[in-house]
């Protein structure tokens, strides 16, 4: 297994942001279990199929969007080494696999006779059968974070362009699932003091059940609202509660247009941040230019993402220094010969945040 955070950065490598491919699943395998993310698989079969699922969803060769998977890779082109990786999932949610959510409520109760107002927040089960393209797997290195290229930032705004060129592949809602914080075993405070006591499964085999068969939710968990002041204070302060490793993520989230939905995930009350697909801010700004070499950058050039996409190489972007005429887009050679572009060649660019 590869030790990913004992490959140490050098500083100025140049990095390719491509689609996974299958010499990659060692490496992917060793995100997946280092940093137990969201959506990233951390069994090899699975991992497979993900990536194999990957190739084909990038082909255009799934037409169910609830079939397709998109996983993106960071590949540090000096030590050939993966520096993480993300996903977008075609679409959460179907009759067959609704998308489960908690909703979170505010009710008013007066008293005339008292003079006392009270507002009570709850939860309330829901589920949608027709549900949106979710983006989340964000996962990068421990020895590549506070890294000087920002790796998580391509990566999280490379699906947003991926997004943008293939709008007709996705959804017109996007939904992403934010990691909760997590008690030192493992497990998850919402999830054993409720989601425990309706289903009798711990944390972890609720999670592994849900990933094949969630029937359990909509079978077990109650239809009456959870009021959350009937909750222990540490569990109420838990709901919707950001994990520390996740909030650079959900700052990029917040940048590009997402917003709490005032829902959170009834497995460990992490939130749901969520956008109008068209309306996010990578793919109003994204931008179609012929790619020219960049002579002298400015010490003020903006940095961009650079994509491009063909049969031969498939899906690829770099994140670099750029400047933007009404048809052209001037990049350093490095980045040319990494997107492995031609002189004019018709690029995708959007600003990075």
């Amino acid at each position: 297994m590869v030790r990913l955070d004992r490959l140490l950065p050098t500083g100025g490598q140049m990095f390719l942001v491509r689609e996974a491919r299958p010499d990659d699943l060692e490496q992917l395998l060793a995100l997946g279990i280092a940093l137990d993310s969201i959506n990233l698989p951390t069994e090899r079969e699975a991992m497979e199929r993900a990536v194999e699922c990957s190739i084909r969803s990038f082909r255009g060769q799934v037409s169910d969007r609830s079939q397709a998977t998109y996983v993106f890779c960071a590949e540090d082109l000096e030590r050939k080494v993966l520096a993480g990786a993300s996903m977008i999932i075609g679409k959460h949610g179907t009759p067959d696999a609704p998308h489960y959510y908690m909703q979170m409520e505010t009710e008013e109760r007066y008293s005339r006779t008292l003079r006392k107002m009270f507002r009570h927040t709850y939860l309330q089960l829901r589920w949608s059968m027709d549900g949106p393209t979710e983006v989340g797997g964000l996962i990068v290195a421990p020895a590549y974070r506070g890294h000087p290229e920002r790796i998580g930032k391509a990566l999280s705004w490379v699906r947003f362009l991926y997004i943008g060129k293939h709008l007709e592949r996705f959804e017109p809602q996007l939904i992403a699932e934010i990691m909760p914080p997590m008690t030192p075993e493992g497990s998850n405070l919402f999830w054993d003091h409720y989601g425990r006591r309706v289903t009798g499964l711990s944390f972890k085999e609720a999670d592994r059940l849900s990933t094949r068969d969630k029937e359990f939710i909509r079978a077990l968990f109650p239809e009456a609202p959870l009021y959350t002041f009937l909750l222990p204070e540490d569990v109420r302060a838990s709901l919707a509660a950001v994990n520390e490793r996740a909030r650079p993520a959900v700052e990029l989230l917040k940048r590009a247009g997402f917003r709490f939905l005032n829902q959170i995930d009834p497995f460990d009350g992490g939130p749901y941040f969520g956008a109008v697909t068209r309306e996010i801010v990578p793919v109003k700004n994204l931008l179609s230019r012929r790619v020219k070499p960049l002579a002298t950058p400015k010490e003020t050039v903006q940095r961009y993402l650079v994509a491009c996409e063909d049969a031969e190489h498939g899906f690829r972007a770099v994140a670099t220094c750029a400047e933007l005429t009404p048809t052209d887009v001037a990049i350093p050679s490095e980045a040319i010969e990494a997107l492995m572009a031609t002189a004019h060649q018709t690029v995708d660019v959007v600003p990075l945040p």
